[in-house]
C-alpha cells in the first residue's frame, strides 16, 4: 500500500468564531492550508510554506477533532489558497467525522471535491484583466475585499456575473480602515444587494 497523502498545513486552531460572512460569530474550528497561487502582497494571513507541517487526512481530523472542544463540527477551510490540496479523501474524513465543511477560496480554480459552504474571496486588485473567477463554482456567498482599487462598477460586474445567495463588502482593515469602512458602508447603502462583513474576530481579539 502507498503511503496516503500528506497536505501541507499552516496551522490548525481553534475552537473559535468564524468572524466574517454569512457564518459570523458561529462557533468552529479552522483548517489552514499553506501556500497561494496569487500570493497577494496585502495579504492579512501567513500562508508560506516555512514553518508548515504535512499531515495525513486522518492526522488532520484527530487534530482538528481534539481542538473541536465545544463540537461545534464546522470547520473552515482556508490560506493561503485551499483548492491547490483539497481533494476527495480529506473531504471523506472530514464529513465522516461529522464536520461541515466551510471554504474560503479565491475562486481561481476548480474544487477537487464538494464542500457544504463556499466563500469566493476574489481579488479584483491583483492583475484583474488575466485573474477571473472559475464560471461554475457552486457559490455559497461572494465577499470583496474594499480599498480604494474597488469601485461600484467592481461589484456591479461581479453580482451580473456570479449568481449566489449573499454577497458581501468588507472594508479593508489597514491603517486606513476607518476611510475604507467609510467607502464600504457608502457602497453599500447604494447597492441593497451587498451587505458589510466586518472581521469580528479582529475586532473581539479572537484569533
Amino acid at each position: 500500500m502507498p503511503d496516503p497523502r500528506r497536505y501541507l498545513v499552516k496551522e490548525l486552531f481553534g475552537p473559535t468564531l468564524q468572524g466574517e460572512g454569512a457564518h459570523a460569530g458561529r462557533p468552529c474550528v479552522f483548517l489552514r492550508f499553506a501556500a497561494c497561487n496569487l500570493e497577494c502582497t496585502w495579504c492579512d494571513t501567513d500562508f508560506a510554506p516555512e514553518g508548515a507541517v504535512r499531515y495525513t487526512a486522518d492526522e488532520i481530523v484527530t487534530k482538528l477533532v481534539e481542538l473541536d472542544g465545544n463540537r461545534s463540527r464546522m470547520v473552515v477551510v482556508t490560506g493561503g489558497e485551499p483548492t491547490l490540496q483539497w481533494d476527495q479523501p480529506l473531504a471523506d474524513a472530514l464529513h465522516a467525522a461529522g464536520f461541515r465543511i466551510h471554504m474560503e477560496s479565491n475562486g481561481t480554480r476548480p474544487l477537487g471535491a464538494p464542500v457544504d459552504w463556499l466563500t469566493v474571496s476574489p481579488k479584483p486588485q491583483f492583475h484583474p484583466a488575466s485573474i477571473s473567477l472559475v464560471n461554475d463554482l457552486p457559490l455559497s456567498e461572494l465577499k470583496v475585499v474594499i480599498d480604494d482599487t474597488v469601485d461600484a462598477a467592481v461589484l456591479d460586474r461581479y453580482v451580473e456575473r456570479y449568481r449566489c445567495a449573499h454577497y458581501f463588502a468588507q472594508p479593508c482593515m489597514n491603517e486606513q480602515y476607518a476611510h475604507h469602512l467609510a467607502r464600504t458602508l457608502a457602497l453599500v447603502q447604494a447597492r441593497p444587494a451587498w451587505r458589510l462583513s466586518v472581521q469580528l474576530h479582529k475586532i473581539l481579539g479572537v484569533p
